[in-house]
């Protein structure tokens, strides 16, 4: 997208009145827009957001991650969790290893490349993340986090 396609899209909606629609509407709006700016990102490194989701997840586990957590924490089935262990497997960014606290499970384990790979991502996705917040002080960006934080609770809560 360029910065055209997103200006015009920063404007769709703006009709709705209810502040509840018009606060959700323009979260989708955000996560639509960030998702655009990070393709650029993604691409560059030639990964795809879940690729970059699963080596943050296994780079904060050094022993690995059993593949159903993982699958839990980015909420995707187990088929689709499978298939993308898989292809990051045959790329050699993880290796699969048997879970030693239960033996019928599988854990995920970056590989040198991969860890390498989630390296040089990172110091890119903190410059993008600072970019995109830059209009905003820390203060606000802490009571925006909690305030999310908040919304993702009652949205759990609410349609259990």
């Amino acid at each position: 997208m360029n910065k055209k396609e997103l200006s015009d899209f920063l404007e769709a909606y703006d009709f709705i009145e209810d502040m509840s629609g018009k606060t959700i509407v323009n979260l989708i709006k955000t996560t639509a827009i960030m998702r655009a700016v990070y393709d650029e990102l993604f691409q560059k490194h030639s990964i795809s957001e879940p690729k970059f989701l699963v080596l943050l997840l296994l780079s904060q586990e050094p022993e690995g991650m059993p593949f159903s957590e993982i699958g839990r924490k980015l909420l995707v089935s187990r088929a689709n969790m499978t298939g993308l262990i898989e292809r990051m497997m045959k790329e050699g960014l993880v290796e699969k290893i048997l879970n030693p606290s239960d033996k019928r499970s599988t854990k995920a384990l970056l590989t040198q490349k991969g860890r390498k790979l989630f390296e040089g991502v990172k110091d890119d996705h903190i410059e993008f993340s600072r970019r995109m917040t830059a209009g905003i002080g820390d203060d606000e960006k802490e009571l925006l986090s909690k305030l999310l934080k908040k919304l993702q609770n009652d949205i759990v809560d609410s349609f259990e």
